[in-house]
C-alpha cells in the first residue's frame, strides 16, 4: 500500500468519526431538550389546595377535625364543588362511603344542624326511615345513643283458637274456643339508631331574677328521648307499625357495637312459661 493510499484511508476514517461525533451530539442535545420539557411543564402548573379525607368514612360518620388535612392538587382537576378551607367540613356528616385521601366535595356531606336535620341522606334507595317513640326504660334513663346496634322487644296480645279435649260437644266433635294470650317476642334486630329526637328541658335556678337581670343560679339543660329514627325496609316499618297501633309494649335492648350476631329466639307465651317452668295448671 502506498503513502498516498494510506493518506485517503485516513481522511475517510477521519471523516467517519467526524460524522459519528455529530451524530452523538444531535440525539443528546435531543434527550436533554426532552427531559427539560416536563420539568418547565411542572413548574408552570397553577396548584391549589383542597380538604381531604385522613381516612376512611363509611355513610352517616361525622368528620371530626382529625379526619381532615390539606393537599396541594392541580388546579385543573378540581372539581368545581371542592372544599378548600378545613372548617367548611369538620362537623359535617358525609352522605356516601369515602376513601383515605379523597378530595371532599360540598354535595357529599349534609350538615347536622340545618332544620330537617339532611336525615333523608342515610337512606338507601330500598329504606325508609321511621320515627320510634322512645317511652321504654331504656330512653326514660337515656342509655341508647346515636349509632348504637339494639334490638326491640314487643310484648301483645293476640285472640287464639284453640282445640282440645276439654272442647269436645255433646256431639262428639271438637269445637274452637276463642281466647286473649299475650306473646313476647323480638320484633327487630340489629336496628341502627339512625338519629334521635330529643326534648331540651332547661331548669333554671332557685332564685327568680328581677326584670331584666340574669338568674342567679345555675341553668341546668336536661335532655329526654322523645323518638328515634329508624332507618328500616318498608315492610319491617309497617310490622312495627301495626304493633304500635294495636298497644304492643316495647322494650329497647342495647347491643355489643361489634355485635353481628342474628340471634335464635323463641317467642314466649304463657304456655311457654308454663313448660319452661314445669308449673302445673290446677282445675
Amino acid at each position: 500500500m502506498t503513502s498516498k493510499t494510506k493518506a485517503v484511508l485516513i481522511v475517510i476514517a477521519g471523516l467517519i468519526l467526524m460524522a459519528i461525533g455529530v451524530f452523538a451530539s444531535i440525539l443528546l442535545t435531543r434527550r436533554m431538550q426532552a427531559d427539560q420539557v416536563p420539568a418547565t411543564a411542572n413548574e408552570s402548573t397553577i396548584k391549589t389546595n383542597v380538604v381531604v379525607v385522613t381516612r376512611d368514612l363509611f355513610l352517616g360518620d361525622q368528620i371530626a377535625a382529625t379526619d381532615l388535612s390539606l393537599a396541594s392538587v392541580p388546579v385543573e382537576i378540581v372539581p368545581r364543588d371542592a372544599i378548600t378551607n378545613l372548617d367548611e367540613a369538620a362537623g359535617k356528616i358525609v352522605k356516601t362511603d369515602l376513601t383515605q385521601g379523597e378530595m371532599l366535595l360540598s354535595h357529599n356531606l349534609a350538615d347536622p344542624t340545618n332544620n330537617n336535620k339532611d336525615l333523608s341522606f342515610i337512606l338507601s334507595e330500598d329504606h325508609v326511615l321511621m320515627a320510634f317513640p322512645g317511652d321504654d326504660l331504656m330512653s326514660r334513663e337515656s342509655m341508647v345513643q346515636r349509632g348504637d346496634i339494639i334490638d326491640i322487644f314487643a310484648s301483645f296480645v293476640e285472640q287464639v283458637n284453640t282445640v282440645g279435649e276439654e272442647t269436645v260437644d255433646a256431639t262428639g266433635a271438637e269445637t274452637e274456643l276463642s281466647g286473649l294470650k299475650t306473646f313476647t317476642v323480638d320484633t327487630m334486630q340489629k336496628v341502627s339508631v339512625t338519629a334521635m329526637v330529643l326534648e331540651v328541658i332547661d331548669q333554671e335556678g332557685v332564685a327568680a331574677p328581677l326584670e331584666g337581670e340574669a338568674p342567679e343560679g345555675p341553668t341546668v339543660s336536661e335532655t329526654r328521648i322523645k323518638a328515634y329514627l329508624l332507618a328500616l325496609n318498608p315492610q319491617d316499618a309497617l310490622i312495627l307499625k301495626h304493633l304500635k297501633d294495636t298497644g304492643a309494649i316495647f322494650d329497647i335492648v342495647l347491643r355489643a357495637p361489634t355485635s353481628v350476631a342474628q340471634f335464635g329466639l323463641t317467642p314466649v307465651s304463657e304456655d311457654y312459661i308454663i313448660e319452661f317452668y314445669g308449673l302445673e295448671i290446677l282445675p
